[in-house]
């Protein structure tokens, strides 16, 4: 069996761990996301791992990230990952594919939001805006 069939399988969301983020958006309304937070090395590998797909206003925030990449591997659904400065600022929003190629913060992320693929557009979300932790 392949790692990724064995992590999926291996995989209980929701993570224990919740945050509640607002993001200012380009329109200067705030936009909520209730999120599971990836908060153990093995939260942080898997993800959405055996995820078929998330409610519209939830997402996955992960913090500390390194200088790596994020695969897409075993997903099954489009994602908006929204990466972030220290202070909250997006510097950067890619929409990556299911079985896609791997995904690289632009340097100086912080921390990353993982929404749906379509969420930042739907909702007017953009470089530049805020994204507040709570």
């Amino acid at each position: 069996m392949k790692l990724i069939e064995i992590l999926n399988e291996m995989t209980n969301h929701p993570f224990p761990n919740k945050k509640q983020l607002t993001i200012k958006n380009s329109d200067g309304n705030d936009v909520g996301v209730e999120c599971e937070y990836a908060k153990t090395p093995e939260e942080k590998m898997t993800g959405v791992l055996g995820m078929s797909s998330m409610c519209e206003n939830c997402g996955i925030l992960f913090d500390e990230i390194s200088p790596t990449y994020y695969h897409m591997q075993g997903v099954k659904f489009p994602l908006d990952m929204v990466f972030c400065d220290d202070k909250g600022t997006i510097l950067d929003i890619i929409t990556a594919q299911p079985d896609g190629d791997n995904v690289y913060p632009p340097s100086g992320s912080h921390f990353n939001i993982e929404v749906n693929g379509g969420f930042c557009d739907n909702n007017n979300i953009n470089k530049g805006d805020v994204v507040y932790i709570s």
